[in-house]
């Protein structure tokens, strides 16, 4: 996917390093045929070989998502929209890029484009229905297959499309209010908007008006619950639909009583969301065995930020992995680079540290050969998330444990490899525990680490500094308006990261208890003071195809830290997300 909004939206694309099947394989070379005739422009050919891969694997993400392009260039946006949908279900990761759903949802559904723009041009007035769609209704763009789906899979990470959803869910909490019970249609939208709510967790702006009118129609529905009307209302359905949009239903104090009553499906989906699964992270919290204590006063603060707000929240793992030996995937990511192969396919100990909500670790256990994961976390709210979504085929390959990583040089265990990407930045002192993990990898051992920079966050220290001079705190209430208001400032900018898009995830972007950068310069030192080889940064594909000419042109080694620096100060963006990067033990 790109930034602009292309008529062809997603563009076409291959798996990612190391994760694409065998050139043997019948699939894989039926689908290179057809990726062939749709490079070529010979789309006929392309749709025919596509649909006879999937008649054969239904589940080939790539193949539905570039099925989905080709039919949008033959003008097909109804099934191009289910092609795109199945695609993001089954391989979120192709969505990833900020704008990407965005922009599909821009060329499939130009409804949703005019919306777009006119509630940008109100904001921050919201439009009722019959002005955002024209007069079209709700029905214009309700059946989107796209639109469903990402509503209830990924964070809308695109201003214009939030601000459309913003007035939508305005006007549908309205019409609720009325009393008139909603259509199947209108049901089943406003089902799958409270969905996209949870998932962002009610990140939405919400004006005073609507906040009275919640908390009249939450205590309606728990009068209604407590007189166990039957049968009940006819508008019950909508009315619990339109609270969930603004509320999540487990903390709501007659939740168990949702439980005991027959609801449509769409609205039971919301039910398992919002309720079911809350309490299936409450019930394994138990489960999860502590492995180290946390005694360090910054690591005691940064726990219970991510008690608060688990991050990030995700609702697919990524689908159509086939898993290949680390040798070979940094082989192929890096192939100029110099490492030495640690030769295993079997017994592959990997630590994730600072797993998170278990999205990394999940990717681990999936895409390497032999992988058996332990995944250590601060916090147990974050682990029990982890540990619910993991898929059940990877379950018996990941441990999950409640740690501190400065603890974890008493644990009695060494790893293969040790992912620790967007964690150390987090402590008082990084390189103290890059060190801890160090000392736990074995020699000639591959460890993959994030780091915050210090150029390419120059915009998010503006932002922070902006955040504390007004006295915003990290109550959802006050994230809320601080995005807002910042929208409204030159550093609105900001808002080009995909994680300003969600409670946790904007509250971890800018509001952070605890946050470093570090520089080239300086983790060049510690990788030398430390004797470890650099292997490369990590790159999207088409960066790391313009980087390696660059250098290829002027003759430097990717590997070579002054030259990164000195590219980085000329193009200080180039790690505004995150240096990312492998290093190797001496053996």
């Amino acid at each position: 996917m790109n930034r602009k909004q292309r008529r062809a939206a997603p563009k076409q694309s291959r798996f990612p390093a190391g994760h694409h099947p065998p050139a043997s394989d019948p699939l894989a070379q039926l689908f290179q045929q057809a990726l062939r005739s749709q490079e070529q422009n010979n789309f006929p050919d392309a749709v025919r070989l596509y649909r006879r891969l999937l008649a054969i694997k239904p589940d080939h993400a790539e193949a539905n998502n570039n099925l989905g392009c080709v039919l949008l260039m033959q003008g097909k946006s109804a099934e191009a929209s289910e092609r795109f949908a199945r695609a993001l279900t089954l391989m979120p990761q192709l969505f990833e890029q900020f704008g990407g759903v965005a922009a599909t949802l821009a060329a499939i559904l130009p409804p949703i484009a005019e919306a777009a723009r006119r509630a940008m041009a109100a904001w921050p007035k919201l439009l009722p229905l019959d002005q955002l769609l024209a007069g079209a209704g709700l029905g214009a763009i309700a059946g989107d297959p796209m639109l469903l789906c990402m509503l209830q899979s990924v964070p809308a990470r695109s201003t214009p499309i939030e601000r459309v959803l913003t007035s939508l869910r305005a006007s549908l909490l309205a019409d609720a209010a009325t009393g008139r019970p909603w259509n199947e249609i209108e049901l089943a939208f406003c089902c799958a908007l409270a969905r996209q709510c949870f998932i962002n967790e009610f990140v939405f702006a919400a004006e005073p008006d609507e906040e009275a009118q919640i908390e009249r129609l939450t205590a309606l529905l728990g009068e209604t619950l407590s007189a166990g009307a039957a049968p009940s209302p006819a508008n019950l359905p909508s009315l619990l639909a339109a609270i969930a949009m603004y509320r999540p239903l487990h903390q709501l104090p007659f939740a168990p009583a949702l439980l005991g009553r027959p609801w449509p499906a769409v609205v039971e989906a919301v039910l398992t969301q919002q309720l079911r699964e809350p309490l299936q992270e409450l019930a394994l919290r138990a489960s999860i065995p502590r492995l180290t204590a946390i005694e360090d006063e910054v690591s005691q603060r940064v726990r219970q930020q991510y008690e608060e707000n688990p991050y990030p929240r995700w609702v697919h793992a990524p689908g159509f992995v086939t898993p290949i030996s680390i040798d070979r995937h940094l082989r192929e990511k890096f192939p100029a680079s110099e490492f030495t192969p640690l030769g295993k396919t079997e017994g592959f100990d990997v630590l994730v540290a600072g797993c998170g909500t278990g999205s990394q670790s999940t990717g681990v256990a999936q895409g390497y050969l032999g992988a058996r994961v332990l995944a250590v976390d601060l916090s147990l709210s974050s682990l029990c998330f982890a540990k619910r979504m993991t898929p059940p085929s990877l379950a018996a390959k990941i441990d999950y444990l409640q740690g501190d990583i400065l603890k974890l040089g008493s644990v009695d265990r060494s790893f293969d490899m040790i992912d620790c990407a967007g964690v150390l930045h987090h402590m008082a002192d990084p390189a103290e525990g890059w060190r801890v993990l160090l000392s736990l990898l074995r020699p000639g051992g591959i460890m993959h680490l994030g780091f915050y920079s210090e150029l390419g966050r120059r915009d998010v220290v503006k932002a922070r500094a902006y955040i504390a001079e007004r006295g915003y705190t990290s109550s959802p209430a006050d994230i809320r308006r601080c995005r807002q208001d910042l929208l409204k400032t030159p550093l609105g900018g900001v808002s080009r990261f995909s994680d300003f898009f969600s409670t946790s995830e904007c509250r971890d972007l800018l509001l952070h208890v605890q946050e470093s950068r570090l520089t080239i310069p300086a983790i060049k030192a510690f990788i030398e003071a430390n004797r470890l080889s650099f292997i490369g940064f990590d790159l999207g594909a088409n960066a790391a195809s313009n980087f390696r000419t660059l250098f290829a042109q002027n003759g430097w080694s990717m590997t070579d830290l002054d030259r990164w620096h000195a590219v980085e100060t000329q193009y200080p963006d180039t790690f505004s997300t995150m240096y990312q990067f492998w290093v190797q033990k001496p053996a």
